[in-house]
């Protein structure tokens, strides 16, 4: 089987023994915009202390993908890898949200 190479790239980063780097950011397409071309090895989608804003969230995760820079380097991967900071789980009332994002 082929190797797979890794889509999150903070994961990559650590799994090299190097110091992974990474900022919060709030949800919105500016933001999502200007950490695409940062570099970072991630970004931290801030909807804990935030409302919870999934339309907004599915749009600011589409400007982190450069149609370009996919072609370029062959690869799915986004150069700064996005993730979602969720409400903390409390007896399980909050799983829904994770199930969204």
């Amino acid at each position: 089987m082929a190797d797979i190479p890794r889509l999150n790239g903070v994961i990559k980063t650590l799994e090299e023994g190097k110091i992974a780097f990474a900022s919060f950011t709030p949800v919105d397409v500016e933001s999502a915009i200007a950490m695409a071309s940062s570099s970072l090895d991630g970004t931290v989608f801030e909807m804990e202390h935030a409302p919870l804003d999934f339309p907004g969230l599915r749009q600011a995760l589409q400007y982190m993908l450069d149609r370009r820079e996919i072609v370029s380097r062959g690869t799915l991967a986004p150069k700064v890898t996005p993730m979602v900071r969720i409400p903390p789980s409390g007896g399980e009332m909050n799983q829904w949200i994770a199930k969204q994002v």
